[in-house]
């Protein structure tokens, strides 16, 4: 994905300001590769980024490979001692060893692949039944605030503002990756937030405004637009200051925020 690949790319705001996954994305993951007898000893995370996702299976799995096809992203990774990080497209798992992977992972990145290519590799390094699992994201909600969610969204999808600046594959991330068809058997679905207290949101946090405004700042359209129109106002702040101006939010006040969230678990064939 070329924009975070970019050597002018500001991985360490994108380290310190996007979203992680909360237990419950961990603890149905882990119960689903449990119920297939998975083992837990190597994990691999595809567009893996800084490293958020890998982190955290390192505490589970006895090696995690992290691959990434930025530099720039893999320069701020999380390091940890049972954590290998590979510069690689996720379409090229070569050095990964065919039949060696327990668990492999995509947070965020699976709208940018081409899929029949990935998903051969996927199949190709995990062991039989082993479990694949992806997570993406939609625009984020601020609970309480539905005109300053609604901003939000017109940023990003509105023509005159972020909406023609996307890499190809937004519109499938959008769409909750319903339009990709998975090859493997025992596929599950969930969708967040689901209403039920028995299923909570997968990503939810509280954070300051100024958060939102670092956060927002992140998104790989936003970089595109300083770079095109270098002249025009910070569209990110205006948007921020606009939605504390319309709801008298300091921006140190904080808010619950909620996004969108698809995930989808796999097994490979025997």
């Amino acid at each position: 994905m070329a924009t975070f690949s970019s050597k002018t790319f500001n991985s360490v705001l994108y380290q310190s300001f996007r979203p992680g996954y909360n237990a419950n994305f961990y603890k149905i993951l882990y119960n689903y590769h449990a119920r297939n007898q998975g083992q837990f000893n190597t994990a691999v995370d595809v567009g893996t980024g800084t490293g958020q996702v890998a982190s955290v299976l390192a505490e589970k799995f006895n090696h995690v490979h992290g691959v990434d096809a930025s530099e720039t992203m893999l320069a701020s990774a999380v390091q940890k001692p049972n954590i290998t990080y590979h510069v690689s497209v996720g379409e090229n798992l070569s050095k990964i060893p065919s039949s060696s992977v327990d668990v492999l992972t995509v947070a965020q990145a699976l709208h940018w692949f081409d899929h029949p290519k990935f998903f051969s590799e996927v199949k190709r390094v995990l062991k039989p039944h082993g479990t694949f699992a992806a997570v993406g994201y939609s625009f984020v909600i601020i609970e309480d605030y539905p005109r300053a969610s609604e901003r939000i969204r017109d940023m990003g999808n509105e023509p005159e503002q972020l909406g023609t600046l996307w890499d190809h594959g937004r519109l499938i991330l959008d769409n909750l990756y319903k339009s990709i068809e998975v090859p493997m058997k025992n596929v599950e679905r969930h969708y967040y937030p689901s209403g039920s207290e028995e299923h909570p949101p997968l990503m939810s946090e509280t954070v300051t405004m100024k958060h939102m405004r670092n956060y927002l700042k992140t998104w790989s359209a936003y970089k595109t637009y300083c770079e095109r129109y270098p002249d025009r106002r910070d569209i990110v702040d205006e948007t921020i200051d606009a939605i504390k101006d319309e709801n008298n939010l300091a921006e140190e006040q904080q808010v619950r925020i909620t996004w969108p969230t698809v995930l989808i678990l796999a097994a490979n064939d025997a």
